[in-house]
């Protein structure tokens, strides 16, 4: 698979720059690679920023069920965390493709 052998020539997973980190997932997620998955929820529940959240949640909500209820979960045990305003743009992207 392309986007693994990406990332372990770049390690772009283990990025500690968000801007990377995140891009590199938003490409990850829709692969069905599960081994991502792990990274996706320490992304969502550690940074609050919706300039990270809404793509990552955007990901795993245009895919399938699995990758659906993940972003559900993931939600359900964060969204305390975030600001209101990313909370509920959080919320309208899981609804608007539950």
């Amino acid at each position: 698979m392309q986007v693994t052998a990406l990332d372990e020539r770049y390690k772009l997973s283990e990025s500690r720059d968000y801007e990377v980190k995140v891009a590199f997932l938003q490409l990850a997620i829709p692969t069905g690679c599960k081994c991502y998955f792990n990274e996706v929820e320490k992304c969502l529940k550690q940074v609050g920023r919706m300039k990270y959240l809404r793509p990552l949640y955007s990901s795993l909500a245009k895919c399938s069920s699995e990758e659906k209820m993940l972003a559900q979960r993931i939600f359900s045990e964060a969204q305390e965390f975030y600001h209101p305003i990313a909370r509920s743009v959080a919320e309208s992207i899981l609804s608007k493709h539950s």
